[in-house]
């Protein structure tokens, strides 16, 4: 950083110098830009850097680029963006009230909230579908309303698509064998141009239709705020190249950043209500391919951390990691859908089963099967009516839990043979039944998958005594039960653990499930 920047910040960073008299500031800093957190205020401040991409080298750059990034997003945060404030060095040294020779701008907003960010939502699972249908809704309102023209719609045309999709090639190939295999690369390289090859006269016609707009161009999770109504902010103000583009490759990144983080069925009820929204007939036939170039982008950018200096050996391994699920998932998006998959979850009475099924549920858009649920229909039972019977006795004999398992994998197959993937949540404490579970995904050509829970005997204990003061669970099971289930329970042995995950019930389930959902939609 300039002598000049770094005064700057250190100024900027006594609440004593706004005028709102902050109690105290907050700084971020990005590639570009410093960023200070003031109260219900933030200042932003763009860095004097030449990246190629991006120049803010001269103040005069400066002042047009903040004054561009106001313009810009106000056409889709209405109220956020409060104008440009001009820095000034006088006297007193560097100040906001105009003393002196005026060297730097900043961009003055309102402070947004984070917990209403849609990514911070999604981690605390407050996204319901109203939510994504009302940001499919504004992405779509925003798309009809963006300018276009023939300068716009020259960024559309095919050659410059492919021009985009073999300088990403290009940048990334010196990662081959650090963040991307050869066989990823190649098999990247081969469909991405197969498709645009095949794809010509459609690109071409969305370019002469006017699909070509002044778009976002970095639309994805922390750019998007649920408030009363859907904020999208910080749009690309400094290259116009990156926010001209096709309407389907704004929204495509918001898709993919959806999936990335776990959420594909959320994504697929955006794309699917955009469609609606937008009435574009073609969006869907694109999706896919700009998915795949968003997620490219995503580990290109990410593999060039690896080569900085100044970046920890810690942070290079965690970008080196992420980046190769970008690629995968790049890929994924090209190739032929993967096949369903029978998920079946393992675990003791209390170790988290259900609550995991739920929530890996709305993640894949596949409503889980829950023996407890089973049984007590087949029972004829409310479902949540307790029935406190005895260890194996009652309507939980040997021979009524065979029925409720022959009942699970029944209702599995029929949904497999539908090409629905299926979560069936039950103990499966049983090898035999974990056998069958297996056997039935083999023939029917679908993948398999356990994920065993687990949680100390103090965790679960208290689960348990809790859950049976819970008048809508229908489990029955008791802390006085625990020590029977677990002396009946059959451990997952080594030949089940090449399809068998763990999930430590006392940790996030969150990153658990990210990391889970994106095996899922890049497996074969």
């Amino acid at each position: 950083m300039t002598a000049q920047l770094n005064r700057l910040i250190e100024a900027l960073c006594r609440p004593d110098l706004y005028p709102h008299k902050p109690q105290f500031i907050q700084v971020i800093q990005t590639h570009s830009s410093v960023i200070f957190l003031s109260g219900d205020l933030v200042y932003k401040v763009k860095k004097p850097i030449d990246l190629g991409f991006l120049d803010f080298t001269t103040l005069e750059k400066r002042k047009r680029y903040c004054a561009q990034e106001v313009r810009l997003n106000s056409r889709f945060s209405e109220g956020v963006y409060l104008g440009v404030v001009p820095i000034h060095d006088g006297p007193h040294g560097i100040n906001l009230s105009e003393e002196g020779e005026e060297i730097d701008a900043a961009v003055l907003m309102r402070r947004l909230p984070e917990e209403r960010m849609l990514l911070t939502m999604l981690r605390n699972d407050l996204v319901t579908l109203e939510i994504i249908d009302r940001v499919a809704d504004r992405v779509a309102h925003f798309h009809s309303h963006a300018p276009i023209g023939p300068e716009i719609a020259r960024f559309g045309a095919p050659s410059v698509i492919r021009y985009n999709a073999e300088e990403n090639f290009e940048q990334t190939r010196p990662y081959i064998g650090r963040t991307i295999g050869e066989q990823t690369y190649g098999e990247l390289v081969a469909l991405t141009l197969e498709f645009l090859d095949r794809n010509k006269g459609l690109f071409a016609h969305r370019a002469r239709e006017g699909f070509i707009r002044d778009c976002h161009g970095d639309l994805h999770l922390e750019h998007v705020v649920i408030l009363n109504g859907v904020i999208l902010y910080d749009c690309i103000e400094f290259n116009e190249r990156f926010r001209y583009g096709d309407t389907s490759a704004d929204l495509a990144f918001l898709l993919m950043d959806l999936a990335f983080r776990g959420f594909p069925a959320f994504a697929d009820r955006m794309a699917r209500r955009y469609r609606d929204s937008s009435g574009d007939p073609h969006v869907m036939d694109l999706l896919n391919y700009y998915k795949s170039y968003r997620a490219l982008v995503r580990g290109k950018v990410l593999s060039f951390t690896l080569d900085e200096t100044e970046v920890p050996a810690a942070d290079k391994e965690a970008a080196r990691a992420e980046a190769q699920d970008y690629f995968a998932l790049a890929l994924s998006y090209l190739k032929a859908a993967p096949r369903p998959t029978l998920i079946i979850t393992n675990g003791l009475s209390g170790s988290g089963k259900s609550y995991l099924a739920e929530r890996l549920a709305i993640r894949l858009g596949s409503a889980p099967i829950r023996s407890d649920a089973v049984r007590k229909e087949m029972h004829g039972v409310a479902p949540t009516q307790h029935r406190l019977d005895k260890y194996r006795e009652g309507i939980y004999t040997s021979g009524a839990t065979e029925r409720i398992y022959e009942a699970l994998l029944e209702a599995a197959r029929q949904r497999l043979i539908r090409g629905e993937s299926v979560i069936l949540d039950a103990s499966f404490g049983s090898r035999a039944h974990r056998e069958k579970a297996k056997e039935l995904a083999d023939k029917v050509t679908a993948r398999f998958r356990i994920v065993e829970c687990a949680a100390p005997e103090a965790v679960l204990r208290s689960r348990l005594k809790r859950r049976m003061e819970s008048a809508g669970d229908p489990s029955d099971a008791r802390v006085e039960i625990l020590e029977r289930q677990k002396s009946d329970f059959e451990p997952i042995d080594d030949s089940e653990r090449t399809y068998c995950r763990t999930w430590d019930s006392t940790t996030d389930l969150y990153d658990f499930l990210k990391h889970f959902v994106r095996e899922l939609m890049t497996s074969p």
